[in-house]
Parts: structure tokens; C-alpha cells; sequence
């Protein structure tokens, strides 16, 4: 399949492309920053665009299967960022007739789901801006035409993949996931549409 990735060159987006390609897919990756993505294959083509360049978005989009995005913010400052580049990526493949479009985005997104001392304390304290951009992302999306789904991982670890790990509608079961499970499992909801239109937890089991 075509797979545009936005969020390319985080850590995440990487091992996601990463393991796209591994399967025999072919990405477009869209990134600020091409010199951190140090992948060379051939079905991968990178695209250097800022988060609000609808031009580039567009070129991105166009002709893809399936768009994901692993964006993330990483100043606790008041933004709009990642809900406006958000909402440009949804105007972008509703232009280009594409409708699969898997998001990451993290427990305590919900406001209810990211258990006591994250959600209770570590957001209200040190991200309160981060997520309520995250909270703007999640109403652009669910108020759009796409086929979405919107995954909440936990605590992202760099361990390697595992292929064992638990989803769920509410609370995680754990608060440890390993970024090459979410990239896993984004990369099944390719084809799984078990969870179109909901916001499941993801987290080791």
C-alpha cells in the first residue's frame, strides 16, 4: 500500500516508516527536517514542508492509500499547531477523495483516561497546553469526513517490538508501551477496521 506519514522524522514516525517498508509498502514521508530521517530504500520519498505548507501537504497526500500522523508538540506553551496542521492533512485528503487516516495520540487525551498521577498531576502541571491542543486535535478529526481512528498510547519506550500488547475503549492496562508497538499496530488499522471510529488505548500487557 501507499502510505503517506506526517510526523516522519520523530521517533515514532521513524520506526514507523521503518517497518512500512519492511512490510512492502511504499511511504511519503513529510517532514521539516529531512536530514534526521537516515533511511534510504527505494520505495521511500521524502517531502520537506512546514506543518502549515498546504501545497506540500497536498503533493504528500496525493495518490496515497492511507495517510498516518505521529505529530507531537514539544513545548508547553499555548498553540494551535498540531490541530491546524491536523485539519490542512483532513482538507488535503478530502480533496484527493482519500479517507483512511490513523492518528497517534496519547492516553489522558480524553481527559479521564490517563490514571492519577499523569492525568491528575504531570498534565495539569507540565503539559496542560500540549494536550489542549491534543483535545483540538481529536475534535478536528472526529468532526470530519475521514475514516479515522485516534490511538492513546502511554508511556512510549524505545524497547523492541513485542507484538503483545493490550487495547482498550477506557483506562490502559499498563503505562508502558514500546514505540515499535504502536507503530505496529498503526500499520494493522491499515486493513483492521475493528476500531473506525474510536479512541483506544494501547499499552503492554
Amino acid at each position: 500500500m501507499k502510505i503517506a506519514v506526517f510526523g516522519a522524522s520523530g521517533r515514532t514516525g521513524l520506526l514507523l516508516i521503518f517497518q512500512a517498508l519492511n512490510q512492502g509498502h511504499e511511504v511519503t514521508a513529510y517532514t521539516r527536517s529531512p536530514h534526521k530521517i537516515s533511511i534510504t530504500h527505494k520505495n521511500i520519498r521524502i517531502v520537506r514542508g512546514e506543518l502549515q505548507d498546504y501545497e506540500k501537504i497536498m503533493e504528500t497526500v496525493t495518490g496515497q492509500d492511507v495517510v498516518m500522523c505521529t505529530l507531537g508538540i514539544d513545548k508547553n506553551k499555548p498553540s494551535t499547531i498540531l490541530s491546524d496542521a491536523t485539519r490542512l492533512i483532513l482538507q488535503a485528503m478530502e480533496e484527493c477523495g482519500i479517507r483512511r487516516f490513523i492518528c497517534m495520540s496519547s492516553a489522558g487525551v480524553l481527559g479521564n483516561d490517563g490514571g492519577f498521577w499523569f492525568g491528575k498531576i504531570f498534565i495539569p502541571l507540565f503539559l496542560k497546553q500540549v494536550f489542549e491542543d491534543k483535545k483540538r486535535q481529536v475534535d478536528v478529526i472526529r468532526q470530519s469526513k475521514a475514516e479515522w481512528v485516534i490511538i492513546r498510547p502511554v508511556g512510549l519506550t524505545d524497547s523492541p517490538k513485542t507484538g503483545r500488547y493490550k487495547i482498550s475503549e477506557g483506562l490502559p492496562t499498563s503505562w508502558k508501551i514500546p514505540r515499535n508497538d504502536v507503530a505496529d499496530f498503526m500499520l494493522k488499522l491499515m486493513n483492521d477496521k475493528k476500531y473506525d471510529f474510536t479512541i483506544p488505548a494501547i499499552s503492554s500487557t
